[in-house]
């Protein structure tokens, strides 16, 4: 029959490939993830590895307790993922019937005594069937690869195959997708380094899907920095270190260390650099006005922290 995800819009690149065909095509294309085997997803993360609690998203601290004694070495043994067991249980206790389901006329939404079971089976077949790779979000998956998540849940559910019908399972593939990744995008915010990352995979992800979304991430934030610095790969740390004063060992301020890291040959990076020099100078200087006196190196770093702020 003619359902409606053959009149979908699609867009221009969709993903057509299903999860598996994905990974596979990635890593035809990128070899081996980088992360190595699976034993490394079990190395302990150590504390100095994850973000402070107050930078968590709130929907993922309620798993810091658990990191937190991973952190201590003491390592957890979780159920694992279990989305669709007590379907599939229930499934197999029906022999080849399939099971009921039903939709309030009110609101909607799934109602009856195999409703979580039912939600359950939809995202346990959505994991399966829908790609990670190449998706930035769920318009970006083909149509099609969404058809075959309806067609599953038909063949185990006793559902009619209307427009109807796909509308209310794709309502539910698409929400709990997108609450998917937001647990995944809130994963990688929990650690500082990749290294870290990648050695704590989340148990229904594979290493190439969670590689895939680091670097995606890690392209996003580079894309959203407003200040660029000119100092290749050497660190902060060790620029300011060999610019020290040799005699007193003191090192630049802040406002001195910015103009070295976002100038060469006497000329910015981009304006918003600029910006932020200019302000902090500029406030450095009104306050050296007004007290008549220099301003110490503690408050001149005080100072350009509060021009960084208000200027980006």
């Amino acid at each position: 029959m003619m359902n409606s995800t053959e009149h979908a819009a699609v867009r221009k690149g969709s993903v057509l490939f299903t999860r598996i065909e994905s990974i596979t095509s990635y890593t035809g294309q990128r070899g081996q993830p980088r992360s190595g085997t699976q034993e490394q997803s079990d190395t302990p993360v150590s504390a100095n590895d994850m973000c402070a609690l107050d930078e968590w998203p709130s929907h993922a601290r309620r798993y810091r307790a658990q990191l937190q004694d991973e952190a201590d070495g003491q390592k957890k043994k979780g159920r694992g993922v279990l989305k669709g067991f007590k379907a599939a249980k229930k499934h197999f206790a029906n022999g080849s019937a399939k099971l009921n389901i039903t939709f309030s006329e009110k609101l909607g939404g799934t109602v009856g005594i195999n409703y979580r079971s039912f939600k359950d089976d939809v995202v346990f077949i959505m994991k399966k069937r829908l790609p990670l790779i190449g998706v930035r979000t769920w318009s970006n998956i083909h149509p099609s690869i969404h058809r075959l998540i309806v067609s599953d849940i038909i063949d185990k559910w006793d559902l009619e195959d209307t427009p109807e019908t796909e509308e209310k399972v794709l309502k539910i593939a698409k929400e709990r997708y997108r609450g998917w990744r937001s647990t995944l995008s809130s994963t990688y915010k929990a650690y500082k380094t990749d290294a870290a990352r990648l050695a704590n995979l989340l148990e229904d992800l594979q290493l190439e899907e969670w590689e895939w979304m680091i670097d995606q991430k890690n392209s996003d934030n580079r894309k959203k920095q407003k200040t660029k610095h000119r100092v290749g790969s050497k660190s902060y740390s060790q620029l300011s270190f060999e610019k020290r004063n040799l005699e007193t060992g003191e090192e630049p301020d802040c406002i001195a260390l910015w103009e070295l890291t976002h100038t060469k040959n006497g000329t910015w990076s981009n304006t918003e650099s600029h910006n932020v020099y200019d302000k902090a100078r500029q406030e450095v200087q009104n306050k050296e006005t007004e007290t008549q006196c220099p301003v110490s190196s503690e408050k001149r770093n005080n100072i350009f922290q509060t021009a960084y702020k208000d200027t980006l």
